[in-house]
């Protein structure tokens, strides 16, 4: 990530969250991919969720695009849906052709529904800086393991892709977009709201390591395409 003064906001945020911060850093799902061994039912798992959520975040950024602060958020914000609701979509098109996910399964595990809840329950019920500091949770850890797993690129094209696509840097670019967003609107908090912010880092961060676990679930059937059954 480009680095910012170490004494704004966010860094102390992130700080006043060392703990969580690290489990997910160091989340199996993490090291598993970094070591070369996530399971190929954990991976489908877990891309099966991921796309489930793209619609939550759509709102999550649709929630920041009402509440911004003025014209310049409000253009990157638009940006942001644009490539959630098309890019991203195609994307997700072509991993499920390539492994053989069906596009619908059974009702998902409550942590990745409590995720999607509990993000999107922030951003309809907060103001704009709670919602830029639960998406700076969430795009600055996918950051900051992509980086450092970009460095061996896995054998798997569609987990590779993933992560690549994390690691560039019109992704870490917008990780740090939020991070400057935060650290503006610092001046206008008092020490009470500040401290809230970093709970609410803290919140979705508990709510990423949950959602991650949740591609364990063995007894969670990931659907095959027709054809693959």
């Amino acid at each position: 990530m480009t680095g910012l003064d170490d004494t704004d906001l966010s860094t102390w945020i992130r700080t006043e969250n060392k703990a969580i911060w690290e489990a997910m850093q160091t989340h199996r799902f993490v090291t598993d991919i970094e070591k070369e061994q996530l399971p190929r039912e954990v991976l489908c798992r877990y891309f099966f969720f991921e796309h489930a959520f793209v619609e939550t975040a759509v709102q999550i950024f649709a929630y920041a695009l009402l509440k911004a602060p003025g014209f310049a958020q409000r253009r990157r914000l638009i940006a942001t849906l644009s490539a959630l609701s098309e890019a991203q979509l195609v994307w997700f098109q072509d991993c499920f052709a390539s492994l053989g996910i069906g596009q619908t399964g059974e009702a998902l595990p409550p942590a990745v529904t409590a995720f999607a809840e509990g993000m999107l329950a922030i951003a309809r019920d907060g103001d704009y800086a709670d919602i830029v500091a639960i998406m700076l949770a969430a795009e600055w850890m996918y950051g900051t393991w992509c980086v450092r797993a970009h460095r061996r690129p896995s054998a798997e094209p569609m987990l590779r892709s993933w992560v690549q696509l994390h690691a560039e840097p019109e992704f870490l670019d917008g990780a740090d977009w939020l991070r400057a967003e935060v650290n503006r609107e610092a001046a206008r908090l008092n020490d009470a709201q500040r401290a809230r912010l970093a709970t609410l880092f803290g919140r979705a961060l508990q709510l990423e390591i949950d959602f991650h676990e949740a591609a364990y679930d063995s007894t969670w059937p990931v659907p095959k395409a027709e054809g693959n059954a």
